[in-house]
């Protein structure tokens, strides 16, 4: 690799990066988990299983098919670019922390199903969006909050059980890891806002 090519690449700061990056790995993933012979979805989380604690770290990435996968593309993209304009650093925290705490959370009180897919961390850039705007009251955080509620409203129904194969407990506890992340930031803005 040149040094002009590598000067084109974005940087892991970027918002292209972080969203794309991410929407890859989940389609590249997809791709592997259809070969023949491959089932990839056991790395997803097992709860109460020691063996599927892994999934906490593996789970957002991996998906029950291409719909699953499809379905879950869009919102994301949509939530993760709109947590990017407070900051890529931002998001990152904001996907790390609901990940791994909407997994745990899982891996502790879900059914005894394996629970895959990026939905948990939606649900948590939802919670957090919301969350993060009603705490801060700043124009800026209540205007997208606004606009999640009016795109994404029907998100709601998606932390009640409805349909078995569908994993409602990582909706739940993504979207109530990404409100608490949410009141956290919003707390600490305002007071570093107010120094």
């Amino acid at each position: 690799m040149t040094e002009k090519s590598a000067a084109k690449l974005p940087p892991i700061s970027s918002k292209r990066f972080a969203i794309l990056g991410i929407m890859l790995l989940c389609v590249v993933l997809q791709i592997a988990n259809s070969l023949p012979g491959v089932n990839l979805n056991g790395f997803g989380i097992l709860p109460r299983q020691i063996s599927g604690v892994s999934g906490v770290f593996f789970a957002p990435f991996l998906h029950g098919g291409w719909a699953h996968l499809v379905s879950n593309l869009v919102p994301f993209a949509i939530l993760a670019w709109l947590v990017c304009q407070y900051s890529v650093k931002r998001f990152w925290l904001v996907f790390t922390g609901t990940a791994l705490l909407g997994g745990l959370l899982v891996w502790l009180f879900g059914r005894s199903n394996i629970h895959v897919g990026l939905s948990g961390v939606i649900y948590g850039l939802w919670g957090y969006l919301i969350c993060y705007g009603i705490m801060h009251r700043s124009f800026k955080a209540i205007l997208i909050s606004i606009a999640v509620v009016v795109l994404y409203s029907g998100l709601i129904w998606g932390v009640f059980p409805q349909r078995i194969h569908i994993s409602f407990e990582s909706h739940l506890f993504g979207a109530i890891s990404g409100a608490f992340m949410g009141y956290l930031m919003a707390k600490r803005d305002k007071k570093y806002n107010n120094l």
